[in-house]
């Protein structure tokens, strides 16, 4: 057995070839190999024999030559011959350039769809992976302007205010994950809100569930939902600290929601009060709000705490009340009724601060005030909607003239909303198919870009909702 293993360990070993040397070398990467299986030891002993320096960096990266460019590594033959009806699904019609173009070549498909890509993630810079020109100089003429000087940065808050303003005729939207992809209603949503430090948003509609989810922009996962039996829900709004969330239907009582733990209060109604219904719920928000209001019958506001839930006073107009709306800069609250006037109250003296009616207005339907409550908007049953500046419309008697008139909507305005600085409105109507509105409010205009919709806090997100009949 000895012998037998000595002689077998004797054995001369089978010289490798030198194709097979160099497939063992490629596939154990024991030398770097370019593109075309040339090894760098052949390329360096090339070189030397060329005449190459011994100062040449035998690991310098060599790109292509001067006026190459780089060519793919696989081309599919049938591209060229491919063609793509984009006409015949609705996903595909977005990649037409004209409304006569149906049949596309298969290379054509492939870069409209690159282009089309490039469109919807354009708030992926990629700026960053360009390579610098010789010398690392920067290229970025904005760069170099901001690097210049620190007036930018040290700048009063207003001036910090008008350079984030934004641009007139254009703004950036980038389509997000919907807010509700994790548990979708079942019925018409009613409401949609955000927490006041933007990392959660509640929906709450006819489906008789609110839900809560915490936003993200990619999953929004769901963090609960919660059930109330035979309450469809009209109304749900966050308290101004964000601990509690009140849901409001045609019901004589109400529901408070813990967003901690999840627990809920059950409210029996108002006492002293024969109200049926309180589907029209309004909330102060900002630092130290208090109050939070219900739409009564006959024309009442019902003031309620937002701490106890319990009844503080009331508010009477002269007409049905459509739309609430609580100032948070000047401590008071405006109410529009169905007759189109518009009432603005003091919430510490409870009186009447100004009254006048909505220029044009047939029937009031909905209300919105900006943050700092300089400018508020109106819209009526015939789609239009004036802004007003809140002191002229104070001191400008029973008939002020509105800052700005916009008609491009022509049926009843259901929403509006000032995103958090107040320089976008939006408007819409959920009695016609995606009919909203952005409206750039320092210039007043108008771009075209439903039944609820909600701005985040910083304006990060902007929420919408649609319903399918």
């Amino acid at each position: 057995m000895k012998r037998k293993a000595a002689t077998r360990a004797s054995k001369p070993r089978r010289k490798k070839g030198k194709e097979e040397r160099r497939l063992e070398e490629l596939l154990f990467a024991t030398t770097n190999f370019d593109e075309h299986g040339s090894s760098e030891k052949g390329k360096n002993e090339a070189k030397a024999a060329s005449g190459g320096g011994a100062g040449d960096d035998p690991f310098a990266l060599e790109g292509p030559e001067e006026g190459k460019t780089l060519q793919a590594a696989w081309v599919d033959e049938h591209d060229e011959t491919i063609e793509v009806n984009v006409a015949a699904k609705g996903r595909l019609r977005k990649l037409r350039k004209d409304e006569d173009e149906t049949m596309l070549s298969g290379d054509v498909y492939v870069q409209r769809l690159r282009d089309q890509f490039k469109k919807i993630h354009q708030a992926n810079d990629d700026s960053w992976a360009t390579i610098p020109n010789e010398g690392g100089e920067a290229t970025d003429e904005g760069a170099k302007q901001l690097l210049a000087t620190t007036r930018g940065l040290l700048a009063s808050s207003s001036r910090r205010r008008n350079l984030a303003a934004l641009p007139e005729k254009e703004i950036r939207v980038l389509r997000m994950k919907d807010l509700n992809i994790d548990a979708p209603s079942e019925a018409v949503v009613r409401s949609v809100r955000f927490h006041p430090n933007g990392e959660v948003a509640l929906t709450a509609g006819f489906d008789k569930t609110v839900r809560l989810f915490q936003v993200d922009g990619e999953r929004n996962p769901k963090l609960f939902s919660i059930s109330f039996d035979g309450f469809p829900i009209y109304s749900a709004e966050f308290t101004g600290d964000g601990a509690q969330v009140v849901c409001t239907s045609r019901r004589q009582h109400f529901f408070v929601v813990d967003v901690a733990d999840g627990r809920v209060q059950r409210v029996p109604g108002i006492k002293g009060r024969r109200d049926k219904s309180f589907e029209k719920l309004a909330m102060e928000s900002g630092p130290g709000a208090k109050y939070m209001g219900v739409v009564g019958a006959h024309g009442n506001l019902l003031v309620l705490s937002q701490q106890s839930k319990q009844y503080l006073f009331g508010l009477k107009v002269n007409a049905p009340i459509s739309s609430v709306v609580f100032g948070e800069a000047k401590n008071c609250v405006y109410m529009l009724c169905e007759t189109g006037e518009v009432y603005t109250f003091d919430l510490r003296t409870r009186r009447c601060l100004s009254r006048h009616f909505d220029e044009g207005a047939v029937k009031g339907t909905s209300m919105a005030c900006s943050k700092d409550g300089s400018t508020y908007a109106c819209g009526s049953s015939s789609g239009v909607v004036n802004i007003y500046d809140s002191k002229a419309a104070a001191g400008g008697g029973p008939r002020p003239s509105p800052l700005k008139t916009l008609m491009n909507i022509t049926t009843p305005l259901d929403t509006l909303r000032f995103n958090h600085d107040g320089q976008i409105m939006a408007m819409a109507s959920s009695r016609a198919k995606d009919c909203l509105r952005l409206v750039h409010v320092p210039s007043r205009s108008d771009r075209v870009f439903l039944f609820v919709i909600c701005f985040h806090p910083r304006s990060v997100f902007k929420k919408k909702h649609t319903h399918t009949h």
